[in-house]
């Protein structure tokens, strides 16, 4: 017996080992009571995205005022891989992609400088630029809603913005609360043309007064007695007569021609042009943003804690409702996630003690779970892991993993005391033999995950709290393994602990024997392994063009969106009338809880021909059909003439979640045509939606036609213009005041400021008569009419322009019943047999399906890293090139199970299962190296032919049962998650149900293909196997 080591020195101080275990545990669960809990854990999502609205500015004028200035300012950007701009009537949203590395909010610092640089030729009208980075800590975590029928918007704006706000933003965590939609209150300075003409004043002059009338300026400091002052001085409007009292000029006899004779300023509400409707209600909604540092699941409940206090002080008939509770789904995903490592506990437990045939041995192992895990809940509060959905799969997949080592090692330890050790001799040797073999195999599990923190985008930096989860749950379940479990076995376990007798016990014996007379034959007989070697590679092969593929998995989250675009040009009353007819609709459909109806804006569109449902769907047990089973109904049923309508689920979880187009899951598929001439890019795109249209695998084709959206250009004459003294921009600029209004300044009342914006009155503003009555310059005492320096020209503009790089581009999506690669494939022999495509033009596949591709390379990569990895390992513990050579063979072999098992549940190949793939890696080699080492450590090769085979055959079939212990724990473990039963579960199923596929098969052909292998490849066992087989049959 070694009396020297670590482990001996442990054994006899177990007093000590049992307080540091308390404190570990102690230190545990004041890290799980102090983790941040999130949705997700800290993404830096490589997108940087900038919105620009200038209201009722034409797409054509919008690319030129902004979206180009904007474009040249942020293209020189360090990082920018690619850009993408779509403008629209009335704003642009241009999205920044950015290289693999590039620190998203560096980007983002960058282009606000670049911005500022150019805010001076960025009208003040169109309002300050929007900068921000996707980050999901950043979008609101709950939205309510705001309803009355008794109410007006505006009242409901101002009730929301004055009483409910507050009572919000005073919560602990709680960073701000918006409130969208309603009317806001505005001063607006209507002038009355034949009021100007009489009092010979043009739009200029009110500008300037109202501006220069409205000011504070700071002035200095004044030292006074040895006290020292601030002075400023200071003219703002305290209230809308003195507005109306300001002094536009003098006439000529001196007599003061003040604003309220040329017009009047009004304090009203800026014009409507979006609406929102909660169930059919007058609405507004308040979006709740937390802290950067703030939990939110704790935001959330104490917001909705704050719901009763809120209600009790609203007027009657006011009601607010949680429209959307990012909390809720975090707390649904988290129990249903804890209740599946709760059965996996419990499984595993039960398996323990079934295959052990003692309670005490099942005790000792089970201990390593909930040890090994509130261990791991301290290396996550200390390395900054959030208890967020990814990182609780991974505890949730680790549950089964954490026993793999404690079984080794007790197993070992039981057949010592089978052999009649006495216990502490037992526990000492049994550890010592299996330490080494398990350092190993921790090693290369560990090694897979390595390649994972070097996968860019989304899949890398979701796999990596996986990775670490599971890294710092496997790496302290060894530690475990051979410090405490053998303490907890020297004291706790019996001589007579194994029970001999027990049914399982002598099941296990009989099914070792069976074992061992089945790998004789084998090893005797090894051209069957060979042959069954390459039926396994070549089932790889077919399996892998059978199985579908997927970037990530759809959830069931519930949510769907109604997109609704009718045609440009379309008053807000008539989009009004028909996205009111749709909630009606689906308000009488059993299957729909909420609806929130958006009229004027989808998205980022702010145009009043487009508008938006967004649906919430009952809970899934109180439905039959799937989010996107629904979504497809309504595609069919929801028809209006001269209306584009688009129904799509809205992802809970995963690349582009919170929609967008048809989402990103499989049988999406976005090709870009990318060209000069947008009316060449439209004949093409229609080209492909003809084509696609007639196979019937296709379900919807999105094809963004670029409809035309009717213009008027006012030419002006510069030589006219020139003849009378005065400049084109002195002419546009007023003709630009009186139709579509200018800006001059803030109405501060009460803390709050207010536009004020001057324009003509709304009958001067309608109908080309009125509009070349107007008067856009003065020389002298004579005005000077539109009609007199210029005239109206109408033509046919785009509704729609959407550039990549600052270059004109459509996009067509694609939605497939089925496999995209097979549609992708389609696709491309249309371009090459069927559409010609002129020169300067091109397409590309982007979206999901070039996400897949670039995710699935990476995951290849990364799988042979770890492959490479894995090898080195296991060279450097065995010193040995050809017994690491050996052990890889498990790795086909559990592709080949894992393909199999996606194969017959039906699940594509996604993100998500190559992970799985990938964790199997360094989970299936760890019973080659045990079984390996243990061959080694019980057979020499001088011994004779049939003693040889005698000692090889009981060190394998000695590991049979830890084999299928570690196996089955790991299985039963995974089975709930793979069940994918519960909010979330659809994310991580594919990995589960990869990892039991690939563990099942390779951990039954670990035990019959290595040995073989094993023993074929070295000489000296080959000439001792052959010496057996030839005497075997001299005998016969």
């Amino acid at each position: 017996m070694e009396t020297k080591g670590i482990i001996y020195k442990l054994l006899r101080r177990p007093i000590t080992v049992f307080m540091v275990t308390l404190l570990t545990i102690g230190f545990g669960l004041f890290a799980l009571a102090n983790l941040k809990i999130t949705l997700l854990p800290n993404i830096d999502i490589p997108v940087v995205a900038i919105s620009a609205n200038y209201r009722d500015v034409a797409p054509e004028d919008i690319k030129r005022i902004l979206a180009v200035p904007i474009e040249n300012a942020v293209a020189s950007i360090d990082g920018v891989e690619s850009i993408e701009t779509t403008v629209r009537r009335g704003g642009m949203f241009l999205v920044m992609r950015l290289k693999g590395g590039t620190n998203a909010q560096r980007v983002e610092m960058d282009a606000r400088e670049a911005i500022d640089r150019i805010r001076s030729v960025i009208p003040r009208e169109a309002g300050q630029p929007l900068i921000f980075q996707f980050d999901p800590e950043r979008r609101p975590i709950m939205s309510l809603s705001v309803s009355a029928a008794n109410r007006g918007l505006d009242e409901l704006r101002l009730l929301s913005e004055t009483m409910i706000e507050p009572m919000f933003e005073r919560i602990q965590g709680v960073a701000s609360a918006e409130t969208q939609g309603g009317l806001q209150r505005a001063i607006y300075v209507n002038l009355s043309p034949e009021r100007m003409a009489q009092h010979r004043v043009v739009t200029a002059d009110v500008e300037r007064a109202l501006s220069g009338n409205n000011v504070q300026i700071p002035i200095g400091n004044l030292i006074s007695d040895r006290q020292s002052y601030s002075i400023r001085a200071e003219a703002i409007f305290r209230n809308i007569e003195e507005v109306n009292d300001t002094i536009i000029r003098f006439s000529e006899n001196g007599e003061p021609i003040r604003l309220s004779d040329v017009g009047e300023a009004l304090d009203t509400f800026v014009d409507i042009t979006a609406l929102v409707e909660v169930n059919g209600l007058n609405s507004v909604t308040i979006d709740i943003q937390k802290q950067s540092d703030a939990n939110t699941l704790d935001v959330a409940l104490d917001v909705i804690n704050e719901i009763e206090a809120v209600e009790a002080i609203l007027p009657p008939g006011v009601s607010l409702q949680v429209l959307n509770n990012e909390g809720e789904f975090i707390e649904n995903s988290i129990r249903n996630l804890t209740q599946s490592a709760m059965v996996a506990l419990a499984l595993v437990a039960l398996i323990l003690f079934i295959f052990m045939g003692s309670y005490r041995a099942a005790t000792i192992v089970a201990f390593s779970i909930p040890i090994s895990m509130t261990a791991t809940f301290a290396a996550m509060y200390f390395s900054g892991v959030t208890l967020n959905i990814i990182s609780i799969t991974g505890l949730a997949l680790a549950v089964g993993l954490l026993v793999d080592n404690s079984i080794v090692v007790l197993d070992n330890i039981i057949a010592k005391i089978e052999k009649g050790e006495a216990i502490f001799e037992a526990v000492l040797n049994g550890t010592n033999e299996m330490k080494e073999a398990l350092l190993g195999s921790t090693l290369t599990t560990l090694a897979v995950f390595i390649p994972i923190f070097f996968i860019s985008g989304f899949t890398g930096q979701i796999a990596k709290d996986l990775a670490l989860t599971i890294s710092f749950a496997i790496s302290l379940s060894f530690i475990a393994s051979i410090i405490l479990l053998p303490v907890f076995a020297s004291k706790f376990l019996r001589q007579d602990s194994v029970n001999t007798n027990s049914f399982m016990f002598r099941f296990t014996e009989s099914l070792q024997v069976r074992y061992e007379r089945i790998l004789r034959w084998q090893l005797l007989h090894k051209r069957w392994t060979v042959l069954l070697i390459f039926g396994i590679l070549f089932g790889i092969g077919w399996l892998f063009t059978q199985v579908e593929g997927e970037f990530f998995p759809d959830n069931d989250t519930g949510d769907l969106i109604v997109d609704v675009s009718l045609v440009s040009g379309a008053q807000l009353t008539q989009t009004a009338e028909i996205l009111r007819d749709i909630t009606n609709r689906l308000l009488d459909d059993e299957r729909v809880q909420t609806t929130v109806t958006t009229i004027g804006r989808s998205g980022w569109r702010r145009e009043s021909n487009v508008g938006r449902v967004t649906v919430s769907l009952v809970p899934s047990r109180e439905r039959t059909q799937t989010t996107d089973e629904v979504a497809m109904e309504l595609r069919r049923s929801l028809t209006y003439d001269d209306t584009t309508i688009r129904v799509f689920g809205q992802q809970g979880f995963g690349p582009g979640g919170g929609g967008g187009g048809f989402g990103q899951g499989r049988g999406n598929i976005t090709v870009s045509l990318i060209g000069p001439d947008v009316s060449i890019l439209q004949g093409l795109t229609d080209r492909i939606e003809t084509v696609m249209l007639q196979d019937s695998t296709v379900i919807a084709v999105d094809n963004p036609r670029v409809g035309s959206l009717p213009e008027v250009v006012y030419q002006l004459d510069r030589v006219a213009l020139g003849r009378l003294g005065s400049s084109f921009n002195e002419a546009a600029n007023s003709f630009k005041t009186q139709t579509r209004g200018t800006q001059v300044g803030q109405f501060r009342v009460d803390g709050r400021e207010f536009p004020i914006e001057v324009r003509l009155e709304d009958q001067y503003r309608r109908g080309f008569e009125n509009l070349n009555r107007l008067q856009v310059a003065r020389v002298g005492e004579q005005g000077i009419p539109v009609q007199a320096v210029g005239f109206f020209e109408e033509f046919e503009g785009f509704n729609t322009i959407r550039r990549t790089d600052r270059e004109t581009r459509l996009d067509v999506s694609i939605r497939v019943d089925g496999s995209a690669a097979a549609q992708r494939d389609r696709i491309m022999e249309l371009f090459q047999d069927e559409i010609v495509l002129p020169d300067g033009y091109r397409y590309e596949f982007t979206g999901a399906v070039q996400d897949q591709q670039d995710s699935q390379r990476e995951l290849f990569l990364a799988l042979l890293a770890a492959i490479i990895l894995t090898f080195m390992v296991m060279a450097a513990k065995f010193e040995s090139i050809r017994d690491p050579f050996v052990i890889l063979f498990t790795i086909p072999l559990a592709f080949f199970g894992a393909y199999l098992m996606l194969f017959a549940t039906g699940t594509p190949f996604s993100i998500p299962a190559g992970i799985g793939m990938l964790i199997l890696v360094g989970i299936v080699v760890n019973n080659g190296i045990v079984l390996v080492d243990y061959i080694n450590q019980n057979t020499r090769t001088n011994m004779e032919p049939e003693e040889y085979l005698a000692h090889f055959l009981a060190a394998a079939g000695r590991r049979l049962r830890p084999v299928m212990l570690t196996m089955l724990t790991t299985i039963f473990s995974m089975i709930p998650l793979a069940l994918a039963i519960g909010d979330g579960s659809e994310t991580w199923s594919p990995l589960a149900r990869a990892v039991i596929g690939g563990l099942f098969f390779a951990s039954i052909f670990t035990l019959f293909v290595v040995p073989v292998i094993y023993a074929g490849i070295s000489r000296t066992k080959y000439r001792l196997l052959k010496a057996v087989k030839i005497k075997e049959k001299s005998l016969a």
